[in-house]
């Protein structure tokens, strides 16, 4: 899906200029839309197939975002060169 691959590439724009509290935002909207996607294929079917690389892609997800969330703790300032 596009919404997946456009809010993860802002994610790791939002994480080279050290915006971890944006990057941290747009992997929690990841993580919904994938558990969402998730919920959806097992209730329409029974195939594992697909959800196993879905279910991968949540669980490193949810570790990025949990890496993001510590980073923003700390508080680095922007990386304003890279801005530019």
């Amino acid at each position: 899906m596009y919404l997946l691959q456009a809010v993860s590439r802002r994610a790791a724009l939002h994480e080279m200029i050290r915006d971890y509290g944006q990057a941290a935002i747009d992997l929690q909207r990841l993580v919904s839309v994938l558990e969402n996607l998730s919920d959806e294929k097992v209730r329409q079917s029974s195939k594992p197939a697909r959800s196993t690389s879905r279910t991968k892609e949540l669980r490193q997800a949810r570790q990025h975002l949990s890496l993001m969330e510590e980073e923003a703790k700390k508080g680095i300032p922007l990386d304003l060169y890279r801005i530019l």
